[in-house]
């Protein structure tokens, strides 16, 4: 089962995962991406942009000293279902007819 929380570090830095175990002092968390608020331009709504959040490790899960986390809560739906789209497997096609020059890359 997913346990997908927001993370807000002491730096700052806001984290999405799923939550593995947060027993002792660590939370141990996969999949983990960071949060970067971004605006294209002045006036523009703000999106929130999903990047990995330790892009150079190749370990599957990491490892958060609990003392390093101001706050843990729950996304709202839509930020839940885009970290969903991020992290699954699977590839959803467009709507409509795949013709030659709508071929999905994969």
């Amino acid at each position: 089962m997913k346990n997908i929380k927001i993370l807000r570090l002491i730096t700052g830095e806001d984290i999405i995962g799923n939550i593995i175990d947060e027993t002792g002092e660590n939370i141990q968390i996969s999949k983990s991406f960071a949060i970067l608020p971004m605006q294209a331009q002045p006036g523009k709504p703000v999106q929130l942009v999903l990047t990995p959040w330790q892009p150079y490790t190749s370990d599957k899960e990491l490892r958060l000293n609990k003392s390093k986390v101001i706050t843990m809560s729950t996304p709202k739906d839509d930020i839940i279902k885009s970290y969903e789209s991020h992290t699954s497997e699977i590839i959803s096609a467009s709507p409509g007819l795949i013709t030659e020059t709508k071929i999905p890359k994969l």
